[in-house]
């Protein structure tokens, strides 16, 4: 782009240049031949009126970057003696005319970023391409991670949420809840009901064992099988009692063991201590070390072996996220409408509460930048332009020339 502007600016610089110098020779010739041809006097005058528009506006162009002919006449080389002016004058300009709190508020009233972003996003390609970037992303954010810190954060998050936990307060509360309007019973009933069960299950073996135990005098008599039979029935008869019977005696006094327990738990220095033991021991145990620590390496691995897969299913869920945003967007205006405005305030906030930094970089950049950096990049910007200003002065000069010639002869 630099080059193309320097290219062009040459261009027309010496076609200015050479207008003048074809003005010049012609202005040369007419007058050699003017004697013998009276006519070559229009456009002597012509020609020399041209030289004079030229060379007045070549002088008028060059003294703005530099001194005509090296000469430091007054009032030229404008731009190099004015360069810390000119860089303060265009930071003013742009902070009043460009980052004005109401013409930035006024500017951005007018755009809806919300839906050109859901529509942006709402193409399959690029929803694609985002998922296959991050995606990529992924193997050197997970390299980058050290995998000993991973180790030693899982495993001291466990622990501090486990020591977190008021253990004697979640037991009263369930315990309360259970003991509340008496929902306890239910759990008894079904528990004494499945031992009942288990016992009914096992009657043969439990008649065995009760056999095997007894005396062998009991064995020489033949009372053993009574025995063990009376056992079984006296165990069966008090389940079912204990069952049906919910103000029994033993589950009445169940049901006291157990209030006194939450009393004891929640109270009790040598119950905290011993939960608070409990925990730590938990914490510590070797397999919950030895877990933690291949945690982190069993998830990274899955993660870098999904990434590398064909069908990624991290990627599909990317992809569905990002559809699932932009379809969410372009179907809710109210969400667009809040977006649109946090965007805006957002941007108005930082771009003005910029705005004086903004045109103080300006300031200062121009300032730095040495003079003939700042003459080169102006006469690249606007000197071609410039050269039309040489151009035009050489031909109207060359007609106002003319028409004052033809004015004196037809006259005077």
């Amino acid at each position: 782009m630099a080059v193309d502007k320097l290219r062009a600016y040459s261009r027309m610089k010496r076609l200015a240049t050479a207008l003048l110098a074809a003005m010049a020779g012609i202005d040369v010739v007419s007058r050699l031949f003017e004697p013998r041809y009276p006519v070559l006097g229009f456009v002597r005058a012509g020609a020399e009126a041209a030289m004079v528009g030229g060379i007045a506006d070549w002088f008028a162009v060059t003294a703005l970057f530099r001194h005509p002919l090296g000469l430091p006449l007054p009032h030229t080389a404008i731009i190099p003696r004015n360069k810390d002016r000119i860089g303060e004058n265009l930071a003013k300009f742009v902070e009043t005319n460009f980052l004005a709190p109401e013409l930035i508020a006024s500017k951005l009233e007018r755009i809806d970023f919300a839906i050109q972003f859901a529509h942006w996003l709402a193409v399959p390609e690029r929803g694609r391409q985002i998922a296959q970037w991050m995606l990529d992303f992924l193997p050197n954010l997970l390299a980058a991670i050290d995998d000993e810190d991973v180790r030693h954060f899982i495993h001291d998050n466990v622990a501090r949420r486990v020591h977190e936990i008021d253990t004697p307060f979640v037991v009263g509360t369930i315990a309360d809840t259970l003991l509340e309007d008496n929902r306890h019973q239910a759990v008894v009933t079904e528990l004494l009901e499945q031992l009942a069960q288990l016992f009914e299950e096992h009657k043969p073996l439990i008649r065995q064992r009760v056999r095997d135990s007894t005396a062998w005098i009991w064995k020489k008599l033949s009372i053993d099988e009574k025995v063990s039979d009376n056992l079984i029935a006296v165990v069966d008869d008090t389940l079912k009692e204990l069952s049906e019977n919910p103000d029994h005696a033993w589950r009445l006094g169940f049901d006291e063991a157990i209030r006194h327990f939450v009393v004891q738990l929640r109270t009790s220095p040598d119950y905290l201590a011993k939960w608070e033991a409990l925990k730590h021991r938990f914490v510590e145990h070797p397999a919950l070390t030895a877990y933690l620590a291949t945690l982190w390496r069993d998830i990274k691995a899955g993660i870098e072996h999904d990434a590398a897969a064909p069908h990624s299913y991290i990627k599909t869920r990317i992809e569905e996220a990002i559809a699932g945003i932009a379809n969410g967007l372009l179907d809710d205006s109210t969400m667009r409408q809040k977006l649109n405005a946090w965007l805006k305030e957002t941007m108005l906030i930082v771009i003005t509460g910029q705005r004086h930094a903004i045109a103080r970089l300006i300031a200062e950049t121009v300032h730095h930048w040495d003079a003939a950096t700042v003459t080169q990049k102006i006469e690249f910007e606007v000197g071609r332009d410039l050269q039309f200003v040489r151009i035009n002065g050489t031909v109207i000069g060359g007609i106002v020339g003319l028409l004052l010639h033809t004015i004196d002869v037809l006259v005077f």
